[in-house]
């Protein structure tokens, strides 16, 4: 199984530290810069799971999270955000998961890791 991770971010610097720290997996790694951004690739590279800012600009993560299950995209999304979880916990579906910024890439890894497996094969 080819297991793609989207990684999207506002900050450069975080995206590519998630990337270089995530292409040390078996892992293909896709970045992108904004929520429209990250419905184009959805669309187009079909990832295996989403670790998602929530305030950016152009589309924000939860407007973004919001198009990708209207399109019947139910793939398992990670929010990051400095925001409280009971700000969003509206937006939390049994596939969205909260993580407080900053980011602790072990325990990141660990959700995307338990996650990756509880997936259906192709």
């Amino acid at each position: 199984m080819n297991t793609k991770i989207l990684i999207v971010d506002d900050e450069k610097d975080l995206r590519d530290v998630l990337k270089d720290r995530f292409e040390q997996e078996p892992f293909e790694v896709l970045v992108a810069s904004d929520g429209s951004e990250a419905v184009e690739m959805v669309g187009k590279n079909r990832p295996s799971i989403i670790i998602m800012d929530v305030m950016m600009p152009v589309l924000n993560g939860i407007e973004a999270k919001r198009i990708i299950r209207k399109k019947g995209c139910n793939i398992p999304i990670i929010f990051m955000t400095i925001k409280p979880k009971d700000e969003i916990i509206d937006e939390m579906d049994e596939n969205t998961f909260y993580m407080e910024k900053p980011i602790n890439v072990k325990e990141l890894r660990t959700i995307i890791i338990r996650q990756i497996a509880s997936l259906p094969p192709n």
